[in-house]
């Protein structure tokens, strides 16, 4: 559970307008269960937060990965602006 709201809900956001992010979850209370429902509802990934934390950088790596792949990330037209003379 999140301050403001649910993981799933998050999820569910992004999934509904094409937010091309991904979600990682860090968590201290997960069992397998929740970590598989988790992932089958478009987690990219879930940490356990007291063992897993030292693979929180490479798996924020992956998703920013993932992300760009799926979309995510600048336009090519506001990254290359043209040349004006």
């Amino acid at each position: 559970m999140l301050a403001d709201g649910s993981w799933r809900r998050l999820i569910d956001i992004a999934n509904h307008y094409d937010l091309n992010f991904v979600v990682v979850l860090v968590a201290s209370t997960f069992d397998l269960n929740q970590w598989a429902e988790a992932l089958e509802e478009g987690a990219f990934d879930v940490l356990d937060v007291l063992h897993e934390l030292p693979k929180a950088a490479e798996a924020a790596k992956r998703a920013l990965w993932a992300a760009y792949l799926k979309g995510a990330g600048p336009s090519p037209q506001v990254a290359n602006p043209p040349n004006v003379a």
